[in-house]
């Protein structure tokens, strides 16, 4: 939660009380008389919006704070400590606005406190503070001049806002106590800033080598090289460029971790691992979440993503399962469910998930899309046709369009409306023109619509953009070799094309289009001699729909005549 939460807070009627005490004994001993506190109360958030069991710990610290600061007999200190304290177990769940305020009632009551001083540094740097955060590390400095988090943290504040001589001697003081990564980093983009881009790189690297994880050092590092005009490093380092930031031993946030209670925590954890791509870190962070609370939905489908990522499939499906029973009307934990079932080839489970996904949300078009997906690869194509075709409604162009125009194409050719199918196909290779099958399929659903010239087009314009897409280069062979337009065939070229594919694979559909391609070019005999071959194989091993295919052709090659005769024998349906 950040500090500008939308939450509704309740303010403390006792700190309120023991403000007012505190502001009317000034005659007081010299105990109460030091460092008092501001007039702000804590905005404690509301109990009911937070998981149970960190509900259940904050409401008796509350009520026992609450106790504490009525007490006039208590020391100054005791109340510090009790605020502080506070503060750190709302700052472990994200309740920053209360936090925040915990910790500055705390350094007001105990300015020789350096944990209350750092910790509201550290908030009111995150909040954009900057009138409260420059003195707060500046207090904690006075208390522990060579503190190392303390240093980088107030240099990163001083260098954002333009104070770079500032943030160097910051830096350097840092580097005496823990020449780290987030030093060298610090250096470096101080060096930036000064335009010395050579020193900048060196510092980089630096970082790099001491903490190769954090991918946002490589963005620096290549505007550093953009600058000095080496484009090629550049370019090397900006792709590699990430979220990942530059992490630093800090023990006073580190304890931070041990205060969880609850769930949140360990999510929080376990995202920041997997975006860095840590997975097993995740694996363990969103295991002690879902230990933590067993009913959080949200750490059940996290562990549940993160074995998919580390090929636990079916522990994934445990803890989707779980998520399902926890909230049955979560469409996405239905989709995520229903998608790892139908990767599994467990369709009917799928269907039903994917099914259940739509009913809870019919604008989902992702969910549409894996819906009639399995019911295409369960054979329920007009079915899957209308669901493909109310995905393509639903989802917006991005990278999946292709997938559901492709998949549309491929439900629409199997109920046989080849002519619907087309654009979609069309559309798929316009988006993408990497997608080789696309290509392919358009091809084969224009011979199937008796337009070979067209589909010669296609299989020509492919292999302009990949010269080495083989399925489209065997296609177009067997074109040539037996379009049942003469103007078409090009028996010399099928030859050339027929003979580089036998060459580098010998399997039998290259070695019928060679058959076809050399009966085309009038050598029958060896046509002859591979057709018989293929034929003998085919009934070898049963395929006896293949073996007459083949052997029409065969008694076309022993009589001299190429196989375009009949159109199906050259070009098998789609």
């Amino acid at each position: 939660m950040s500090v500008a939460d939308s939450r509704s807070y309740r303010r403390s009627p006792a700190l309120a009380v023991q403000l007012l005490v505190v502001a009317l004994s000034a005659c007081s001993p010299p105990e109460q008389a030091s460092a008092p506190p501001t007039e702000a109360a804590i905005p404690h958030p509301e109990l009911a919006e937070l998981d149970p069991p960190l509900a259940r710990e904050l409401e008796a610290r509350r009520a026992g704070l609450d106790a504490l600061l009525a007490d006039q007999e208590a020391s100054i200190a005791g109340k510090a400590q009790a605020l502080g304290e506070l503060g750190r177990l709302y700052q472990a769940h994200r309740l920053l606005e209360p936090a925040l305020a915990c910790y500055r009632e705390a350094h007001a009551l105990d300015p020789e406190s350096f944990a209350w001083a750092y910790y509201l540094g550290v908030l009111a740097a995150g909040a954009g503070d900057i009138e409260t955060a420059r003195p707060a590390f500046r207090s904690a400095l006075e208390l522990r001049a060579d503190d190392a988090p303390t240093l980088v943290r107030l240099a990163d504040l001083e260098l954002e806002h333009g104070r770079v001589d500032e943030a160097e001697l910051l830096y350097l003081r840092a580097a005496v106590a823990d020449d780290s990564a987030a030093v060298a980093y610090g250096m470096g983009r101080v060096a930036e800033e000064r335009g010395a881009y050579a020193e900048a790189i060196e510092q980089f690297q630096r970082a790099l080598t001491l903490q190769p994880r954090a991918s946002v050092i490589h963005y620096h590092l290549g505007q550093a090289y953009r600058e000095l005009g080496e484009f090629d490093r550049a370019g090397e380092a900006l792709a590699l460029s990430g979220p990942n930031r530059v992490a630093m031993a800090d023990p006073l946030m580190h304890e931070l971790t041990t205060l969880a209670i609850g769930a949140l925590p360990h999510l929080d954890r376990g995202h920041a691992a997997a975006r860095e791509g840590r997975l097993a870190d995740a694996e363990s962070a969103y295991r002690q979440a879902v230990a933590a609370d067993a009913t959080n939905v949200r750490a059940h489908e996290s562990l549940a993503t993160v074995l998919v990522r580390r090929g636990d499939p079916e522990g994934a499906i445990e803890h989707f399962g779980v998520a399902v029973r926890l909230a049955p009307e979560n469409a996405r934990a239905h989709l995520d469910l229903g998608v790892l079932l139908a990767e599994l080839g467990r369709n009917d489970r799928a269907l039903e998930h994917f099914g259940r996904a739509v009913e809870l949300e019919p604008g989902n078009g992702e969910a549409r899309l894996g819906l009639g997906a399995v019911l295409a690869q369960t054979g329920s194509f007009e079915e899957a046709v209308v669901e493909l075709q109310a995905a393509l409604r639903q989802v917006p162009e991005s990278g999946r369009t292709p997938r559901v125009h492709f998949g549309l194409a491929e439900a629409l050719v199997r109920t046989g409306r080849l002519e619907e199918a087309l654009p979609h196909y069309i559309r798929v290779r316009d988006l993408d023109p990497t997608q080789g099958l696309a290509w392919l399929r358009e091809a084969t659903v224009l011979m199937g619509l008796g337009r070979f010239a067209d589909a010669r087009a296609t299989l020509e314009a492919r292999l302009r953009v990949d010269a080495t897409d083989g399925r489209a280069a065997h296609s177009l062979a067997r074109l040539l070799a037996g379009a049942p337009d003469p103007t078409l065939r090009d028996g010399p070229r099928a030859m050339t094309i027929a003979g580089a594919l036998l060459q580098a694979d010998n399997a039998p559909p290259n070695a019928e289009t060679a058959a076809m391609a050399l009966a085309e070019v009038g050598r029958f005999e060896e046509a002859v001699s591979i057709q018989r071959t293929l034929v003998e194989e085919a009934r070898r091993q049963g395929r006896s729909g293949e073996e007459r295919r083949l052997t029409r052709n065969l008694e076309r090659y022993e009589r001299s005549e190429a196989c375009c005769a009949r159109v199906a024998d050259a070009f098998p349906p789609y």
